[in-house]
């Protein structure tokens, strides 16, 4: 299973997440994991938007089966918004596979 955490700063806003786990979802059809397919892509472009196209600076970190984004210090409304429909994005996914996905949200 996946676990996507919403971290929320001091201020309010949305600074930071963590993905980690996997889908499970191996197709032989397809031959690769759907489900984590989809959240890698979704979580990572949230990612390279924070950081390269917005400049947020922070620690961003990449392995297979878990990305962590801080951006702690670095937040806006701009931040607020790619995280947020990065989570919009997830909440999809997880509408289609419930069982692969959970959602929650930790607080500083």
């Amino acid at each position: 299973m996946i676990t996507a955490k919403a971290v929320v700063g001091r201020t309010g806003l949305l600074s930071g997440y963590r993905i980690s786990g996997h889908g499970d979802m191996d197709t032989e059809e397809l031959g690769y994991d759907i489900v984590c397919a989809a959240v890698s892509a979704v979580t990572l472009t949230a990612a390279l938007g924070l950081r390269d196209v917005l400049g947020a600076s922070g620690s961003y970190e990449s392995e297979s089966g878990l990305l962590e984004v801080d951006i702690s210090g670095s937040e806006s409304a701009e931040t607020e918004a790619v995280i947020a429909t990065m989570f919009r994005g997830l909440e999809e996914i997880r509408n289609q596979y419930p069982d692969r996905i959970h959602i929650e949200e930790y607080r500083r």
